[in-house]
């Protein structure tokens, strides 16, 4: 009888704990570092809280890789939409796909670390890409879009991986700086460096932009060195940051042969790439939002042509797809492999594509050194089989093909200003792929036409070539009738 009364006491005790707790106004702190502690449980960063107290409506970060600008970022948005009622926030970054499984989930892991009452409290409904709280402001994901972002009419903005945003001076132009006109407008700016011929570079550099806290004139003249939330990886590590120095050192070894990609990941400096052969400014013009890589389990349809990196010992093979739509060649499909992938695997892999992409009217492989394997490859029936041989003639000719293709306007944009129209290569947003194509190098030997290619030692450049290959199958292969193939 005493243990069941002692559970009623300890069952009331309860009851009575939960009914003062809910008879107790809650409190949200109106200081964010305090907000960040006691309502989201995180212990900020010293750069994170310097973040968190300015007050300046206009902010740009300038952060490496991994050292928290995300979490912090969305913190400030929770924050903001706590203590703002009746608004909208809005939360964009190149592809919506990016703003609903990056941005979106930092928000989702912010929402699960609140206390019960806290939540319950303070958020009305929890959705994938949208977050409503009681006091009626929403938070949205949105693609990077003028018009879009200008209708939600928001009262603050935070915009990720801004300098990988193709209509960048157009979203500035045409959205945030006229809503700024009339009103107080809270915009937060984040990003890897990546093209100095950009927005993002102007605002943390550019005189004009000097109403953003981050920017070299904020503070005044004369200007600062570098941008005042600049943060390096060396600033970033354990205990003051976040960065673990093991995984910091294990990323140096993976970018020993590609220094522009660590300065600007890690260092979070943009890298000149004047030597690039195709710049940073050029590959993002060719970026579209819209496009997404096609799964290899998918049944789709289109007018394919496929190139292939065989790779070798110290190379992954590459198999690259692009979808021919009337004069514009869009990059569908990248697949690396693994090094020391056998070539049997590989034919496998875009076998399976020939017999359930329809159609696929031609398959260019590099066929320098492939000796012994060429009837493998021939038996295996690919349709529009051709071998190019990789002579300093035939890679300036790829190459070519495709900038030719990256710097021309589409028919359908011939009425539009150069700098403005869409160009007839189009590839997905993906930074992996994007890296490898800029880190193609070229130089012409004086009285030659040809240019000759490189790349810097470690790094890699199978995908440049197999996406190469895939264009000059398509300018090249014609869609009916077989192929001669050319060894």
């Amino acid at each position: 009888m005493s243990e069941k009364l002692a559970r009623l006491r300890k069952k009331r005790a309860k009851l009575l704990e939960a009914q003062e707790r809910r008879a107790k106004p809650i409190i949200i702190p109106k200081d964010k570092v305090k907000f960040y502690e006691a309502v989201l449980h995180r212990t900020p960063t010293p750069y994170q809280a310097a973040f968190l107290r300015d007050p300046s409506p206009l902010k740009v970060i300038n952060w490496c890789r991994r050292a928290g600008k995300t979490d912090v970022m969305t913190a400030e948005d929770l924050w903001f939409a706590a203590h703002t009622p009746k608004t909208t926030v809005i939360c964009t970054m190149p592809k919506f796909q990016q703003v609903k499984e990056i941005y979106f989930q930092a928000f989702h892991e912010h929402l699960a670390s609140m206390d019960e009452e806290i939540y319950e409290h303070l958020i009305y409904d929890e959705l994938q890409t949208i977050i409503k709280l009681r006091n009626r402001t929403k938070i949205l994901a949105e693609v990077p879009e003028p018009f879009t972002i200008r209708g939600h009419g928001p009262r603050k903005i935070s915009i990720d991986e801004m300098n990988f945003i193709r209509k960048d001076r157009d979203l500035w132009l045409s959205a945030l700086l006229p809503m700024t006109l009339t009103q107080t407008v809270y915009i937060n700016i984040a990003s890897t460096p990546w093209n100095k011929n950009s927005t993002y570079h102007a605002m943390l550099y550019d005189k004009a932009f000097r109403a953003f806290s981050g920017n070299v004139y904020h503070q005044g003249e004369p200007p600062l060195e570098l941008p005042g939330y600049h943060l390096r990886w060396e600033e970033a590590l354990k205990p003051k940051g976040l960065l673990d120095p093991e995984q910091v050192e294990t990323m140096r070894e993976q970018y020993a042969g590609d220094p522009w990609r660590w300065r600007r990941e890690m260092d979070a400096l943009f890298a000149d790439d004047e030597t690039a052969f195709l710049p940073s400014s050029l590959i993002i013009k060719c970026q579209n939002e819209e496009l997404d890589f096609a799964n290899f389990e998918e049944n789709i349809t289109g007018n394919f042509y496929v190139g292939w990196d065989l790779g070798r010992e110290r190379d992954h093979g590459v198999i690259s797809v692009v979808d021919k739509r009337e004069d514009i060649c869009c990059l569908i499909h990248c697949k690396q492999f693994k090094l020391g992938t056998p070539y049997v695997t590989q034919m496998a892999y875009i076998k399976s594509i020939c017999d359930r992409w329809k159609t696929v009217h031609a398959v260019y492989y590099d066929h320098t050194g492939t000796k012994g394997i060429d009837e493998e490859i021939e038996r295996a029936g690919f349709p529009g089989l051709v071998g190019v041989d990789f002579t300093k003639p035939t890679k300036h000719g790829i190459a070519m093909a495709l900038k030719q293709l990256m710097m021309s306007p589409r028919k359908s944009d011939a009425h539009l200003p150069p700098e403005d129209a869409r160009r007839r290569f189009e590839l997905p947003f993906d930074q992996e792929v994007q890296a490898e194509l800029n880190v193609v190098q070229w130089e012409q030997s004086p009285g030659s036409e040809v240019y000759t290619f490189s790349h810097p030692a470690g790094s890699h450049d199978d995908r440049f070539w197999s996406i190469g290959l895939s264009v000059y199958a398509a300018t090249k292969a014609q869609r009916q009738g077989t192929l001669q193939r050319a060894y």
